[in-house]
């Protein structure tokens, strides 16, 4: 090899090794939220290795490190954490004060120093109040309608979590949420999805919950679905009050034509009068108007010589002075 092109190889490898070497900050999260009280994680790490390192914020240096030393403002020093292992800076009890850009720098141990910038956003949090669960089709048609529940909440909503029939919801190609959690679709809804659906909608010292029934109705459109429940108890109570109006009405009709009588009137008078015949059958009335006792053949004479339509007749009138008397 030439002298030349042996210079140009060493040259090449001298600059891909110093391309090689130069750090960079892995940031997590560009963007972190947090609420009034809470924390603040500021993740970062070196894709190198680093000797010092500083976290600046509104042009003030609030934490530095060199090796495993760290030295901490005075006014961050209660509420601050450093991990000098990595660089990342832990903010506490964060106020609205606290909302910025703030800015990373390391230098490694060969090369120039890199910087990056993370932003804090504080927001001071109303409690969740108010969560309802509100569905576009109150009356789905199963393998036919597709569903949106929606959880609507008021306050400050940090996460949302769904629930159906007090199990977590796992999503898949049917069944899945909005990137807020806000939305629930189900897509083509079939007898299983129904049930009942739970939104608990929280921030960092508040929740509340909210839920609805779904119910998924039949169209018999392949004719390979089943009744919802409240179809199948109006078919019954339906088949029920037919069956009572089919009775009330059967017994009105054999009552009409005569299948169904009342016991005959002329029955119970005639027992009633038989016992009384068997009693006076055996006495008369004398002539002073005194009854006298009489013979079977005299009672049998009598009761011949009687009218038929006669109610006692074992009786007879001997004299019919007293009623005459009675007339004058």
């Amino acid at each position: 090899m030439s002298g030349l092109a042996f210079a140009a190889l060493v040259l090449c490898l001298h600059i891909t090794a110093g391309e090689s070497q130069q750090v960079t900050i892995i940031v997590e999260h560009s963007e972190i939220n947090a609420t009034v009280g809470g924390d603040a994680l500021f993740s970062v790490r070196p894709s190198g290795n680093v000797s010092s390192g500083s976290w600046r914020f509104k042009g003030k240096t609030i934490a530095q490190w060199i090796g495993q030393s760290e030295i901490l403002d005075n006014e961050y020093r209660s509420r601050a954490g450093l991990f000098t292992s990595n660089g990342s800076l832990l903010l506490k009890s964060v106020s609205m004060l606290d909302s910025g850009e703030y800015h990373v720098t390391m230098v490694p141990t060969s090369g120039s120093q890199t910087s990056a910038t993370v932003t804090l956003r504080v927001t001071d949090p109303v409690p969740v109040t108010g969560v309802a669960v509100v569905t576009n089709n109150p009356t789905p048609l199963e393998n036919l309608d597709t569903i949106a529940l929606s959880c609507d909440a008021s306050g400050t909503v940090q996460t949302r979590t769904w629930f159906k029939d007090n199990q977590p919801i796992r999503e898949n190609g049917r069944i899945f949420t909005s990137p807020d959690k806000a939305k629930l679709t189900i897509i083509s809804v079939n007898r299983n999805d129904a049930g009942m659906y739970k939104c608990i909608a929280s921030n960092s010292f508040s929740s509340d919950a909210g839920q609805t029934y779904v119910e998924v109705y039949c169209k018999y459109t392949d004719g390979n679905c089943t009744l919802g429940s409240g179809a199948i108890v109006g078919i019954l109570l339906g088949l029920l009050a037919m069956g009572l109006i089919g009775g009330v009405s059967g017994w009105l009709i054999a009552r009409k034509t005569g299948w169904i009588r009342d016991p005959p009137r002329s029955q119970y008078v005639t027992s009633i009068n038989s016992g009384r015949k068997g009693t006076l059958d055996t006495n008369t009335v004398n002539a002073s108007g005194t009854y006298e006792n009489l013979s079977r053949n005299e009672q049998g004479a009598r009761n011949n010589a009687e009218d038929g339509n006669s109610t006692y007749m074992g009786l007879v009138l001997e004299d019919q002075s007293v009623y005459s008397d009675l007339k004058r």
